[in-house]
């Protein structure tokens, strides 16, 4: 049996694997849907592995 992931990332997802504080008031939902958006963009090209692991390498160094 084969399961079917959406290999998009949810806002949650996007704020834990970058660290993003919420308290941040000032940020707009159409910041939110604009980083979702190119986040989505790279998951759909590369994968969501490809994503995590880049975000990773950027956010360590």
């Amino acid at each position: 049996m084969t399961e079917i992931h959406d290999p998009c990332f949810e806002w949650t997802e996007v704020v834990d694997l970058f660290g993003i504080k919420e308290e941040n008031p000032e940020m707009l939902d159409a910041e939110r849907d604009r980083i979702l958006e190119r986040i989505n963009a790279l998951t759909y090209r590369y994968g969501r592995e490809y994503v995590i692991k880049k975000i990773t390498l950027q956010t360590t160094h």
